[in-house]
């Protein structure tokens, strides 16, 4: 596993905090699949769905920011990426540093903004 959600991690937003779960979630399918050798089409998608992810909860941010920005073209490059047939695009020291700033952004950025996660 990638990460384990916490309640450490809660930023007493239910939306924020149901979109960060499964960001989390969508990482660990992805070191699965991984590990296991599963299908191109699986694997996929489930890129395709983490990079949906972090767009959809990001697109809540007005003004975008450039942390929020970054972590989202990480996300989009790791799929193009694996797309591309890169090698080594899924190494999991790549989707670590993914979950690491991923769970940054949680612990950093959200706990101060509640009332802009209810507006999207």
């Amino acid at each position: 596993m990638i990460a384990i959600w916490d309640t450490r991690f809660s930023v007493g937003n239910a939306l924020a905090d149901a979109e960060h779960r499964q960001v989390i979630s969508i990482l660990n399918e992805i070191d699965v699949a991984c590990r296991v050798g599963a299908p191109p089409e699986v694997m996929g998608k489930a890129l395709e769905s983490l990079a949906q992810s972090i767009d959809a909860h990001f697109a809540h941010d007005t003004p975008p920011r450039s942390d929020h920005l970054a972590i989202a073209a990480s996300a989009r490059r790791l799929l193009e990426a694996w797309r591309s047939g890169t090698p080594n695009a899924l190494e999991r020291r790549v989707l670590v540093n993914l979950a690491r700033r991923w769970i940054d952004h949680m612990g950093r950025q959200e706990a101060a903004q509640p009332s802009q996660r209810m507006a999207g």
